[in-house]
């Protein structure tokens, strides 16, 4: 297993970026905010898009000084559509019982499918599954792998370990409802 390495950022690198910030995060912020529509997210869309630029410093450093804004301005609107998906992704319902006490599960209004599994069936239908769709389901939602830690170590690419993912949610979906049949 071999795992992407990145060079150690330099202090030089990091002072130009913690100038970029302190120059355009006001700018990026008000940006976000029209994306996100919440002032709260809007901030993490601002850091997260500077954490990515920290992520990958040499991309910034190759932009000419009067482009970086709209590159900045590019990122930022990325891993806003990036966050709003995560919420949209993990909006969940907790379980309330009559008394109005909450419980430890929880439950996701568009999987009702998974609410009342046969572990034995859910076994069985991962055994009937390809392999490379069965290792991604387990990495990803069993071992609780990041898509891009997937990637790394079966060396494809993130958005082939998400079509995978979604493909494969769609089958075993498929599989559960035929066995209740």
């Amino acid at each position: 297993m071999e795992i992407r390495k990145r060079k150690p950022i330099g202090k030089k690198n990091i002072k130009y970026i913690e100038e970029l910030y302190a120059e355009y995060s006001k700018r990026l912020f008000f940006i976000a905010r029209k994306y996100v529509e919440n002032e709260d997210f809007a901030e993490d869309v601002v850091q997260s898009a500077f954490a990515k630029v920290l992520t990958y410093p040499d991309g910034i450093l190759k932009v000419p000084r009067d482009e970086v804004f709209y590159f900045l301005s590019t990122v930022l609107k990325h891993e806003a559509y990036d966050i709003i998906q995560e919420e949209k992704d993990n909006e969940h319902e907790s379980l309330v019982y009559d008394d109005g006490t909450e419980g430890d599960f929880i439950e996701d209004p568009r999987d009702n499918y998974l609410q009342m599994i046969d572990l034995d069936s859910l076994k069985y239908n991962l055994s009937r599954m390809k392999r490379r769709h069965r290792d991604t389901l387990l990495f990803r939602y069993v071992y609780g792998l990041k898509c891009k830690e997937i990637a790394d170590i079966f060396k494809i690419s993130e958005r082939t370990v998400k079509i995978r993912c979604s493909e494969a949610r769609v089958q075993l979906k498929k599989m559960m409802e035929e066995d209740e049949l």
